[in-house]
């Protein structure tokens, strides 16, 4: 589904109804993968708090499922910590789906999504850290492994 056929369905959903939808991005690993569908639960910026992950419309047009780190004013941001420039809330993400496994993302793990988001914005900031991600990455794709 492209993002504009996603926003016109969430858009058309009212606010207390859910739907899932499936991520395309990076910016949430390695809580969130490029394929893990989302279960949002439509609502306002009233209904956020610090720790939810929140579905939002960014100026840029995109749709991004990032974390709630501050409310009045809302700032949201990917998982190591770039921040979105805000168009409006969509949702909040009450649950995720990684193939059969299926998650709910409770009201209480706010607390410990934005300790785990900050330890991974400190680890992020020292480049050992940067490069050993990368030497991962380049190790999970099937060309790079040693012998394949």
């Amino acid at each position: 589904m492209r993002p504009g056929e996603a926003l016109r369905l969430l858009e058309a959903h009212p606010r207390g109804r859910s739907l899932w939808l499936t991520g395309l991005g990076r910016s949430m690993v390695p809580l969130l993968w490029p394929g893990d569908a989302v279960r949002v639960l439509r609502c306002g910026e009233e209904s956020l708090e610090a720790g939810d992950i929140a579905l939002v419309l960014r100026v840029d047009g995109r749709l991004s499922a990032h974390l709630v780190v501050r409310t009045g004013p809302l700032e949201t941001r990917s998982f190591l910590g770039t921040p979105d420039a805000l168009q409006r809330v969509l949702g909040r993400v009450t649950a995720l789906r990684r193939g059969r496994l299926q998650l709910p993302v409770p009201l209480a793990s706010r607390g410990l999504l934005l300790a785990t988001h900050g330890l991974f914005r400190w680890l992020w900031g020292h480049s050992r850290v940067r490069s050993a991600w990368r030497r991962l990455k380049r190790w999970r794709t099937p060309l790079h492994r040693p012998g394949g």
